[in-house]
């Protein structure tokens, strides 16, 4: 039996305030770069709510999720009426850890097992002031939700800036050593 941890753990959104500049040519992924991971549901099939009243903010969520299903690893499916929803996709006008504004963040609780975390619940938030401020356009803002779906399903930040993991990255979408990651945890 593995002892049950309870810890709200900040994750650094995709794009915070330090990554305003725009990349000035392609950027290609080391041939073996590869995203880590820290954890994984115990299912692949993962309930979500999107807790906020803008429909923008909702269209931004929808999109993210529909990048990780067209991976074909997970299936994050809505939560039914009534049901508690594994991940939380909400947005708040500011975000504030260890004195950084932060575009996106995600909080989770998990089991602590020997080999692998199991995710037992996640929040994942956009800054909506900030994304706003350095004038994010709707894709850049998708890729922040996409990033931190990844964090709410198991992923750590990539030193890859091919990589939707990349911490620091606005304009990147899932790659393929994204999805290799999330197979290595969720096809075993």
């Amino acid at each position: 039996m593995f002892a049950k941890v309870m810890k709200q753990i900040a994750i650094v959104a995709a794009s915070c305030a330090l990554a305003l500049t725009t990349l000035g040519g392609t950027v290609n992924a080391a041939e073996n770069a590869k995203t880590p991971t820290w954890g994984a549901w115990k299912t692949t099939t993962i309930t979500y709510k999107t807790d906020v009243s803008s429909n923008y903010y909702k269209g931004v969520w929808k999109n993210a999720v529909k990048s990780w299903n067209k991976v074909g690893v997970v299936e994050l499916v809505p939560a039914k009426s009534g049901q508690s929803a594994d991940i939380t996709l909400t947005s708040s006008n500011s975000l504030k850890t260890k004195g950084d504004d932060l575009a996106g963040y995600t909080n989770y609780s998990y089991y602590q097992k020997k080999d692998n975390n199991q995710i037992v619940s996640a929040t994942s938030t956009l800054n909506k002031k900030l994304l706003t401020k350095y004038n994010y356009t709707k894709k850049q803002r998708t890729n922040v939700a996409t990033h931190e779906i990844g964090h709410a399903l198991g992923l750590s930040h990539s030193k890859s800036e091919a990589s939707v993991m990349f911490a620091s990255e606005r304009y990147a979408s899932i790659d393929q050593q994204d999805k290799a990651a999330l197979e290595s945890v969720y096809n075993n």
